[in-house]
């Protein structure tokens, strides 16, 4: 929440400047002078030094100068203006997040990667972007619920729609995405505990899962936002299916699918692994050896935009880690509109109470103690 001051008229307020132009002629203007034959008089009323009556002569008029302004400024309406930003209209939104092992490259080129490494760090490869800018997303949210369901081989609920921010951070730290190691051949689970099997894509599944988990949301409205760097392969449902009846549904119970189709294969590497030890291959200062996959990953960009334009909402082609955040940040800025809450505190009250009080004062003064007679 910010707070500024504010006047309602403003304009009152030029009315100050011909008052400050009266008073400065006035102060500039020379006493009315009278000829005397004698100054002895006057000597002796000022041997016996001036009374404080005669030093506050002028104080009438300074406290009608300053209840008038007061008065101008209580006219032009102060006000104390609290702005605090809502989140658009309280969405339920779901994410689904590809957890395939596609997800371990890294859409940047040679040159990009050996200077994000001199810096002492590795690159993000397209999970960790992608829950980097989640979590921003999440952190900017203020009164819309979201869930997660992660997927690969099939499709997974992590976390179901919910106003439980910090949760729901924490939940997206303790994602932990398939490397590819098996300890054999035959082997189907990852060998570092991966939250997911990364074997497959199953896009169909996961936006299944999704939309049954927004579907009795009446109330508010739904969106949902699948981010993915592949093909459909392996799940149990085509991937067209859930847009496919979104389209049929009625206005109001139709759900907008964004998809984001990360990574493009022009600048794809992936993190090297050591034949012998079956780690990954780091160089002799410890850094991280990346390379060409050995074939391409299967995209299916067409696929996405279908899934955007039968549910009414947009496709992005995110195809390196800058224009992925780009993509995001329009995706906000076009749907998640901000509201802006104002509440205004009329200050003008103690303003006027002030200037009339010294109005009150400058008028007893003059009637009474600072009295003047002709």
């Amino acid at each position: 929440m910010t707070s500024a001051f504010t006047f309602e008229h403003p304009w009152f307020l030029l009315t100050l400047l011909p008052l400050a132009a009266v008073w400065w002629v006035r102060f500039r203007s020379r006493p009315a002078t009278v000829r005397v034959g004698s100054l002895a008089l006057f000597r002796e009323a000022a041997a016996g030094g001036a009374g404080l009556r005669a030093r506050l002569r002028a104080l009438p008029d300074v406290l009608r100068v300053v209840a008038v302004v007061l008065l101008i400024v209580a006219l032009s309406r102060p006000q104390k203006v609290d702005r605090e930003l809502l989140s658009g209209e309280g969405l339920d939104i779901m994410i689904a997040l590809d957890m395939s092992g596609s997800m371990n490259a890294i859409d940047l080129s040679e040159a990009e990667i050996h200077a994000v490494q001199a810096e002492g760090r590795e690159p993000l490869n397209r999970f960790g972007t992608a829950r980097k800018i989640l979590k921003d997303f999440v952190k900017r949210r203020r009164s819309d619920r979201i869930g997660l369901v992660v997927f690969g081989s099939e499709g997974f609920l992590r976390f179901p729609p919910t106003l439980d921010y910090v949760r729901l951070l924490n939940a997206l730290d303790d994602l932990v995405l398939d490397d590819g190691r098996r300890g054999s051949a035959d082997q189907e689970g990852c060998s570092n505990d991966c939250t997911i099997n990364g074997s497959g894509t199953a896009i169909g599944d996961a936006l299944n899962r999704a939309f049954l988990r927004l579907e009795g949301a009446r109330e508010r409205s739904k969106l949902l936002i699948l981010i993915t760097d592949g093909k459909q392969e392996g799940g149990a449902m085509e991937a067209l299916t859930v847009p496919k009846y979104i389209a049929s549904l009625p206005d109001h119970d139709k759900v907008r699918i964004y998809t984001f189709q990360v990574g493009s294969g022009r600048e794809t590497r992936l993190p090297a692994v050591d034949p012998l030890r079956g780690s990954v291959l780091r160089d002799r200062f410890g850094r991280i050896v990346y390379q060409r996959p050995e074939r391409p990953f299967p995209t299916d960009p067409e696929l996405l935009r279908q899934i955007a334009d039968l549910t009414g909402g947009t496709f992005y082609d995110s195809y390196d880690p800058k224009k992925f955040e780009k993509d995001f940040e329009d995706l906000e800025r076009t749907t998640f509109k901000v509201k802006v809450h104002t509440n205004r505190k009329e200050m003008f009250f103690p303003w006027l109470l002030a200037g009339l009080a010294l109005l009150l004062l400058d008028q007893l003064l003059r009637r009474s103690w600072l009295r003047t007679f002709p």
